[in-house]
């Protein structure tokens, strides 16, 4: 199962030869395998003489033969020489491509993760709630709470019965409190569920009203992840409730990057905590400095890296500043700047192209 843990794995790997890294949309609405498997060739003739034959075979082959056709992407990370190889088979779709170098190609993935990692959905009403765990696309876990019985007034007979021990007042008064306590109930349901899968966001859904009175009884540490809600039937399925759950991330994503690549730009017209361009970028990125990372999708620059220490910078220095060990050219220091971010534990924001304007890349600084 694909986790921000996978990821940081993937991210330390450095291979001594090209690894051969492949994403292949197989959204079965779109393609037919067969269809699918003529794209993944082409693809792969495009990088004969670059990847090594055993990659490419091992990917061919994969393909061919193991692969089972669940999910909309497939990533494939393949090193033989090595004994490296992932096979990453995904519910959302990726983008078709393939790279060779010598750092897997991962930002396709920081992308993703960034949209549509761990995130918990809370669909709840008067009397309980369903929980869901989504990650990458894809329900991990999920579990329920059910509360007390909400037994409403029988049509027709509050009238009559006013002023008998409490009459219809004292109903109400009783059924909004086995709401209340419900509610009270669930939102320690969800708490505990939420404690154990520590989710970055939360969407709450059912309907409205509910939803509100709801939201109130949770915890501030709860509070502060809700990132939106909508409305839905506590019957809804788990596509239902994935899809609603998508349009809100898109949205929440897309306005997130362009705050953050507005922070950015200022903070380092400002001198302060941010910087632009690669060279800048790289060397916040070699202190530890970077907290987010934004760079546009298909930016890719080459740069080099020392051999020893793995200082990245942009310009050709004979010898290391910091261990005086000699350098090597690497294709796309921009990926490997991505590697770095997030093997430190940063944020990465894959942007649209040209939202950073003619400096590409940028990063918010922890200090």
């Amino acid at each position: 199962m694909f986790d921000e843990s996978l990821l940081r794995d993937l991210a330390t790997i450095e291979a001594s030869g090209p690894v051969l890294s492949v994403y292949l949309d197989v959204d079965p609405k779109q393609h037919t395998a067969e269809e699918y498997r003529l794209i993944l060739r082409e693809m792969l003739k495009s990088v004969e003489g670059q990847a090594d034959a055993a990659d490419i075979e091992a990917v061919r082959r994969y393909v061919d033969l193991e692969y089972d056709w669940s999910g909309r992407g497939l990533v494939m990370f393949s090193r033989q020489a090595e004994g490296l190889w992932h096979a990453l088979t995904l519910a959302l779709p990726v983008r078709s491509g393939v790279t060779v170098a010598q750092k897997l190609y991962i930002s396709p993935l920081v992308e993703l993760d960034g949209i549509y990692g761990r995130h918990a959905v809370a669909l709840v009403d008067r009397q309980g709630g369903r929980f869901f765990l989504f990650q990458m696309g894809a329900v991990v876990d999920q579990e329920g709470y059910l509360g007390e019985e909400v037994r409403g007034l029988r049509k027709g007979r509050g009238s009559s019965v006013i002023g008998m021990h409490g009459g219809a007042a004292d109903a109400g008064r009783k059924e909004a409190e086995v709401i209340q306590r419900n509610l009270r109930e669930t939102a320690n349901a969800l708490t505990a569920f939420c404690q154990r899968h520590r989710p970055r966001r939360l969407l709450l859904a059912g309907a409205e009203h509910t939803v509100a009175q709801f939201q109130e009884h949770l915890p501030a540490q709860l509070q502060a992840i809700v990132a939106g809600a909508f409305v839905a039937d506590m019957e809804a399925n788990e596509n239902e409730i994935r899809d609603h759950s998508f349009a809100i991330l898109q949205q929440l994503s897309e306005q997130r990057k362009k705050t953050m690549v507005e922070t950015i730009i200022t903070a380092a017209a400002k001198g302060s905590n941010g910087v632009i361009r690669l060279g800048e970028t790289l060397s916040a990125a070699n202190e530890g400095r970077v907290q987010v990372l934004a760079i546009e999708r298909d930016f890719h620059k080459p740069g080099y890296r020392c051999r020893s220490c793995g200082y990245l910078t942009a310009q050709e220095l004979e010898t290391c500043p910091f261990c005086d060990g000699a350098f090597e050219e690497i294709p796309d220091a921009a990926e490997a700047v991505v590697s770095r971010v997030v093997e430190k534990g940063g944020t990465v924001e894959v942007v649209e192209n040209g939202m950073m304007g003619e400096a590409h890349i940028g990063a918010l600084l922890r200090y």
